[in-house]
Order: C-alpha cells, then sequence, then structure tokens
C-alpha cells in the first residue's frame, strides 16, 4: 500500500508498507545512538525488517529524494482487556542536511519546520490502516535515549509523552559454558514456550508476542520434565564509531590486544545476542544465567544484551540474584525513555503505571 499523507508542491509525506532501496540505503548509512556518545550501525537492518511481520514507513520526499523515514512497527496489544493497534518507531533517519547542527541552530530549524508541522498533523489526524479496518484505538510508542536532547524535544512538539523508563542489561563471560538442562525447544515445546511468555509479561504494556518462536533459537533451560526458564534467541552484529570519554580510547585502542577480555568487545565488529521473552519461574531467577551462558556457547558470542523496565519487579530480581558479569558491572546500563502519542488524554497516567515491554528484537 501507498498513501500520499500531505502534497505541498515537490514536496510530499507519504506511508507505504513499500521497503525501497533509497529507505535501506539511508538506515544503513545513520549512525544511531547521541552525538558526542556512543554512536554505532546496524548491519542488518534490510534483513531484519524484511523479517518484521508488519513495518510501515513514513516518508518525506522531494520529488523522489528521500530527506527523511520514520519506521513503525505495529503490533496488536492489549490495554486493560481491551485490543489496541500499536505503533512503535523504530527507526527515525534523517538525510544529513536536516540532521541537527550546533554550528547553526537558526538553519536547522527552517529546514526542519515543514516536517515538524507534517509530523505534528500525521500523529495528531492519521487513522493507520489496522486501526481503521478493525475499528481499534491506536497508539503511537517509541523509545528515545535521555542524551539524546533532540529527539526527545522533537518528540514532545509531535505530541509525544514519557510515561516510562528503560535500562539496557549487558550479559558477559570470557568462557560461556554449556549447561546440561539447556537445549532447543522442540516443534511441539513452543507453543508452551510462548504461553509461557504470555503468562509472564500479561501485566505488561505493550507486550506481544510477534517476534517469538519465529526460528529454531529458541531455548530452555528443563528440569524434572518443567521448563524453569525459556526465550527466543537473535543475534545480532552493530560496528561502532565512537565511543566516548577513556573508556571509548580503552575499547578501541586497547582492548582488542588484551587475550580473553578483548572477546567481550570488538569495536569494528561486535556480535552479541539478544533474548526475546526471557522468563522464568519465580524463585528461580539465578537460572536465567545458565541459560544465557549456554546460548553463548552455542553460538561462539560472549555478549548478551537485553532490554528490562527498571521499575519493575522482574528487572529488580534478575539484578538481585544474577551475576551478569564484568561489562555489566563497568556500565551502570544505558538509560531512555519509553513515549507514546495516544487520543486519550486519560491513558497517559494510566499507562505510565504499568510495567513496559520494550521487544529485544529492535536491539538488532
Amino acid at each position: 500500500m501507498k498513501d500520499i499523507v500531505t502534497q505541498a508542491g515537490s514536496i510530499s509525506l507519504e506511508l507505504t508498507d513499500e521497503l525501497t532501496d533509497d529507505v535501506v540505503e539511508m538506515l544503513d548509512n545513520t549512525l544511531w545512538g547521541t552525538e558526542g556518545g556512543v554512536r554505532y550501525t546496524h548491519t542488518a537492518t534490510e534483513e531484519n525488517l524484511r523479517f518484521t511481520k508488519k513495518a510501515y514507513f513514513l516518508n518525506l520526499r522531494r520529488g523522489e529524494n528521500l530527506l527523511s523515514s520514520i519506521t513503525l512497527i505495529h503490533k496488536s496489544t492489549k490495554f486493560e482487556g481491551k485490543d489496541v493497534e500499536t505503533y512503535h518507531i523504530r527507526y527515525f533517519a534523517f538525510v544529513s542536511s536536516l540532521q541537527s547542527s550546533k554550528q547553526n541552530p537558526n538553519k536547522k530549524k527552517r529546514k526542519n519546520s515543514f516536517l515538524d508541522q507534517q509530523l505534528i498533523s500525521f500523529f495528531n489526524t492519521y487513522q493507520m490502516p489496522e486501526s481503521k479496518a478493525n475499528g481499534t484505538p491506536q497508539i503511537f510508542q517509541a523509545q528515545v535515549e535521555n542524551d539524546n536532547l533532540r529527539s526527545k524535544m522533537f518528540t514532545e512538539k509531535v505530541g509525544f509523552r514519557t510515561i516510562g523508563k528503560m535500562t539496557t542489561l549487558t550479559f558477559s563471560r570470557v568462557s560461556p559454558s554449556f549447561h546440561p538442562s539447556v537445549r532447543r525447544a522442540t516443534e511441539q515445546e513452543k507453543p508452551k514456550v510462548m504461553a509461557l511468555a504470555d503468562e509472564f509479561y500479561k501485566d505488561y504494556a505493550f507486550y506481544s508476542s510477534e517476534n517469538m518462536c519465529r526460528n529454531n533459537d529458541v531455548f530452555v533451560l528443563e528440569e524434572n520434565g518443567e521448563i524453569i526458564v525459556s526465550a527466543q534467541a537473535y543475534k545480532g552484529h552493530w560496528k561502532f564509531q565512537h565511543l566516548p570519554g577513556a573508556e571509548g580510547v580503552i575499547a578501541k585502542y586497547l582492548l582488542p590486544y588484551i587475550p580473553y577480555a578483548n572477546r567481550l568487545f570488538n569495536f569494528k565488529n561486535h556480535r552479541f545476542v539478544t533474548f526475546e521473552g526471557l522468563n522464568w519461574k519465580k524463585g528461580h531467577e539465578h537460572r536465567i544465567q545458565d541459560l544465557i551462558s549456554a546460548v553463548l556457547k552455542e553460538f561462539n558470542h560472549y555478549v548478551s544484551f537485553l532490554w528490562m523496565d527498571p521499575e519493575s519487579e522482574h528487572y529488580r530480581l534478575s539484578k538481585k540474584h544474577v551475576d551478569w558479569g564484568v561489562l555489566d558491572h563497568l556500565n551502570s546500563g544505558s538509560k531512555s525513555s519509553i513515549i507514546i502519542r495516544t487520543d486519550q488524554e486519560d491513558e497517559y497516567e494510566r499507562y505510565a503505571s504499568l510495567d513496559k515491554f520494550i521487544s529485544n528484537f529492535y536491539i538488532l
């Protein structure tokens, strides 16, 4: 599908579900992270977007030239027992001429003004296809790094509000080990794993099982015929462009030459594992590390990144009972804000009171 949302002379704002070559090129060339902070590129953007069940692209064009692109991932969620069409802003990319410029803020303001106006109108009035077809309410949701002031100011201008936090947990082992109780789930067990995740996250806002049990990398820790821990695993690959401070200098120039320690971080070729729908039997939080370590060993990787709500009980229990490893001790965990845009004024506070779920597949 393709819908021209607005047209002003040669400039148009379009919504499409087609992943075009110029969008892929823009996303591949975008430096993610915060200016002056951690900057990196993704290496499998096109592959991951084509793997995504439903993605839309909100593209601003001048003629045929792409100026900016917002990737909206659709998923069906529940809020207070009712169906909601949720659209997660996964990527927001610009051509370099539209990106922030400390040297010339007035120029930035002029160039962004039209985009601001169009996006304010879009998020205020546009009805997305699933919401229109099903007659269900819709909500836009995103995750913004706290240090990225430009993005926070922009989303506030468009009408988004902060309703929670998200933090990164880093699990690392220089020598991960197998555990006899950890194995891949059978096809017959996948519905059980899905059901365990659904139960575990049933009270979370934005939870969806869309990225669960989608390939053979579904792992369980089973003992006495009972699944104690389970999750869907995904491999990730980043290339870093900048790391701030003394830690960045060490990671880029010193760490690669330290035996064993260089397994934990590779500036130019960093590979990791993330876990979707990680869940465990209450009281067995310490077994999380057995499953993650075994999967790292299986994949010949050494690091795992996870997003969790730092205000949730699950986060507090996992921090208390799991030895996350040296990288987590060195890093306090990057913090970001969960922001939403909804038509119902009274929903902001009610969403804020809930634990929040963000798909770890979006880390990739």
